[in-house]
Formats: C-alpha cells, sequence, structure tokens
C-alpha cells in the first residue's frame, strides 16, 4: 500500500472488533493509539461477517485526508470528501484489516473523528479525540560573560551563571535556571565557606586551630583571598545538610520542611570504568511562597583532599545540586530541568586557563601551608566529577529515570539525556534540541546519535 507521509504527525485510531458481529447484536470495542503522522484503523482477524457490496465504514476527520489505502483486494478505499474517508467491503476475508489514512495538519491541533461501521445492515457510531503528541524543546544556552560553560534550558527560560573566587588559588561557581511556576534548577559548587581540616601543623606554625573560624579580614591579611575559612572535621553530606545547610534554608524560606531524606552512593559519571561511589544525601523538600506550595529534590555531596606529603593537611567543602517548581507543576518541570542539568559542561579552554592562573597564586602564597596548593589542584577537579555525578544521581533517583547518551557529531560533544513518558525520543538541529513521545524526525536533525 503507498502512503505519503505528512510532514506533521497526526494522531492514530485503533479500532479492534473483539468478538464477532451478527444480524441481531454486534459488539464493536474501539481504543485508542498513535503512530507518527498516520491514522490507523484496524480491525481484528477472526471476525464474521456475509460477503455483501453494502458493507462500508466511514471515517470523518477534522484534519483533511490527503491519501487512503486499504489492506489486499476485499477492501476499497476513497476519499469522498476532503474530510470524509470511505472503505467498502468487496470480499469476505479472515484477515487482519489495517486502514491507512495520511493526513498534513498543524501539531497542536485536536485530532477527532466520527466513524460509521455498518455490516450485515447493523452498525455502530462513535467518537475518537486524541491529543497531539507530547514534546518539549529546547535551545543552547552558554555563558556570555566567561564563556565558560554551556547547556540547553527549556525555551523559554533563563539561566545564569556566577563565577565565584574567594580565594586566589580557588574557584567555584553558582548556576541558576528559572522557568514558570517558580521553577528553580540550581547549582552550588562549593556551598560556602572552605573548610579546612584542623591539624597540629596548622595550630602550631599558624595558630589556627579547632573550631575556630578564620574572619574575611584574616584572610585578606594571608593573601589568600575574600571569603571566611571555616576550621572543622570532614562532615558526611547527611551530617553537612543538617548541621549546616538546613539551618540556613530553614531560616530563609517560609515553612521550610523536609518531607524525606536518605543516604545514598553515587556512581561516579564520566570516569571510564570506574566503579567507584560517592556518598550523598538525597532530600525531598517543600516550603511556601505567596500561599503556594513548593516542592524540591536536591542531593547533598561532600569531598575532601588532604596532602600526600604530611596527610594531616586537608581542606572539604559542600556541594549541592536541585530542582523545585510549584507542587502542581513540579513533575514536568523535573523533566525539563533533568536536560539542563544532565548537559551542564565547562569547556576545556576555559578550565585549563583556570587552571593555570590558580597554581600560579598557589606558588606565591606563604600562608597556610600546603592549603593553597592543594585548593589550586584539587577545585577544579570537582568541575568534571561533582557536577555529571550529581546531576545523574538527581535525575535517576527520580522514579528510576533512565538516561541515554548521544553524541553530537557536529561539535562531538556528547549529551545526556533522559527517558520520560513525554520524552521518549530526542532530535538535535544546530542550537535546537527537541524532545517528543512519538518518533519522529521533524526539524531533519542528521547530528545526533545515540551510543549503546
Amino acid at each position: 500500500m503507498l502512503i505519503r507521509y505528512g510532514w506533521l504527525a497526526c494522531c492514530v485510531l485503533l479500532l479492534l472488533l473483539s468478538s464477532p458481529v451478527s444480524v441481531n447484536e454486534p459488539k464493536t470495542e474501539y481504543a485508542e493509539g498513535q503512530r507518527a503522522e498516520q491514522t490507523v484503523t484496524s480491525l481484528q482477524a477472526g471476525w464474521d461477517i456475509f460477503e455483501s457490496q453494502s458493507d462500508i465504514m466511514t471515517v470523518t476527520s477534522s484534519i483533511p485526508a490527503e491519501d487512503v489505502a486499504a489492506p489486499g483486494d476485499w477492501w476499497n478505499a476513497k476519499s469522498t470528501e476532503s474530510s470524509t474517508v470511505a472503505f467498502m467491503l468487496v470480499e469476505n476475508m479472515d484477515e487482519l484489516s489495517k486502514f491507512l489514512i495520511d493526513t498534513k495538519s498543524n501539531e497542536n491541533i485536536i485530532y477527532s473523528s466520527s466513524y460509521q461501521l455498518a455490516l450485515n445492515n447493523t452498525g455502530d457510531i462513535g467518537r475518537i479525540e486524541s491529543q497531539a503528541p507530547k514534546e518539549s524543546r529546547f535551545v543552547k544556552w552558554a555563558d556570555s560573560k566567561e564563556k565558560a560553560a554551556t547547556t540547553f534550558i527549556p525555551e523559554g527560560w533563563s539561566a545564569d551563571l556566577q563565577i565565584i573566587r574567594p580565594y586566589k588559588s580557588m574557584t567555584g561557581f553558582v548556576f541558576f535556571a528559572r522557568g514558570d511556576e517558580n521553577t528553580l534548577v540550581y547549582v552550588f559548587q562549593p556551598f560556602m565557606p572552605l573548610n579546612i581540616l584542623p591539624s597540629r601543623s596548622l595550630c602550631e606554625t599558624d595558630g589556627i586551630c579547632f573550631s575556630s573560624i578564620i574572619s574575611a579580614e584574616k584572610v585578606r591579611e594571608m593573601s589568600l583571598g575574600n571569603a571566611p575559612i571555616a576550621v572543622s572535621n570532614f562532615k558526611t553530606p547527611e551530617q553537612y545538610f543538617t548541621s549546616e545547610v538546613l539551618p540556613i534554608l530553614t531560616r530563609n524560606l517560609n515553612a521550610y520542611t523536609v518531607d524525606s531524606a536518605k543516604s545514598v552512593y553515587a556512581p561516579i559519571y564520566g570516569d571510564g570504568n570506574s566503579t567507584d561511589l560517592v556518598p550523598a544525601y538525597d532530600v525531598d523538600y517543600n516550603f511556601n511562597v505567596e500561599n503556594k506550595k513548593i516542592s524540591g529534590k536536591e542531593m547533598v555531596f561532600t569531598r575532601n583532599y588532604t596532602t600526600t606529603t604530611t596527610g594531616d593537611t586537608g581542606i572539604w567543602n559542600g556541594f549541592i545540586v536541585g530542582i523545585e517548581s510549584s507542587e502542581d507543576n513540579f513533575d514536568r518541570a523535573f523533566q525539563q530541568a533533568a536536560v539542563t542539568l544532565l548537559n551542564l559542561q565547562f569547556e576545556e579552554q576555559w578550565l585549563n586557563s583556570e587552571r593555570k592562573v590558580l597554581l600560579e597564586n598557589a606558588n606565591t602564597s606563604q600562608a597556610l601551608s600546603a592549603i593553597p596548593e592543594l585548593m589550586a589542584n584539587s577545585t577544579l577537579d570537582d568541575f568534571y566529577l561533582i557536577v555529571p555525578t550529581a546531576a545523574h544521581q538527581l535525575v535517576t533517583s527520580q522514579n528510576n529515570t533512565m538516561v541515554a547518551d548521544y553524541l553530537d557529531k557536529d561539535s562531538g560533544k556528547e549529551l545526556h539525556l533522559p527517558l520520560f513518558p513525554e520524552l521518549q525520543y530526542w532530535y538535535l538541529n544546530d542550537d535546537q534540541l527537541l524532545g517528543r513521545d512519538l518518533r519522529r524526525d521533524l526539524m531533519n536533525a542528521s547530528s545526533l546519535e545515540p551510543l549503546f
């Protein structure tokens, strides 16, 4: 059968005749499915009719038909009007019958049709309506200030990256992406201030002992930077969230409540065949904004580094990645935000340039022993580790969501894209990314290749 495929997808009608049709008591059941741009009507094998030239099925659609086709030689098909199709039985066959209607329409139109099935002087009349395929569109976003990072954000969203340099030999960042319905995607790396491990050498040499805070003024005097430094023992993600993050949140967000929280282990992502796991704290929360309930989900990580020479000098800090939106919009917001988080990538050229500056600054500092050099050598490592690992852990923790990897053949970069019910198939064309629940390339994209 010859069908011309329309440029935009229409809906699919799947009609199943589940029991034999008799003269006295016809019984027909109808169900609905979707398949690209074709309308498909099926009658199940095993139905029983008498051969007759009067047996006919008509379908009247809200979208004009471009072409029609019927199976084999036992049905004739024709378009009697622009929006009406007739299928006439000419030979009795105990076979599965499929009728195809090719249409062209606007994607956003809700497809509807009515049908009339007349067999052996009996018939059924009904109506089926189907929503157009679901999809989400994204645009490429790039940091305009330092050209440090890129990602994809949903159409209509805004994003901002703030590179922070609290110390001369340390770099961090804060990333935000915002949508409607109080939707917010955020990454704090690190969550300030920096923590250094207490050690005998620091206490005896620099007078910095356990449970103390090195003020911003003192840090400036030491030519280390402009932010305070905390001195404390390393904390797990749960301990860090409970003792340091939670008090800030409850103080600044109205009725902030933790709905659930648990310690988990996240597989390190993007480190070849590594089987290492890093501890994390998985938190579901809510708070109120202008009488609206906001739901959120975040992952909290802590990382520590120690010197290889003495072994008693080290630094550690916490990192937070999260998504929040109005309660009713949270599921959709999470699906869209997942794309943004999974594809937040820092440019290799920028990272190399930044590392060079940090090492140069560390070599000129005489304060805090090996701490400046440790900061310079480790701060950007977490850009490679925590960002993709945290994003994957956060996304996959939501109903065991799967993440698929794709290669952008034009840029040579990988894209990591979630597979939600409404976002199963992905297409990329230049700076436009499209996720759909049906397989159909609307943009004639050719640069995205699945990696399996």
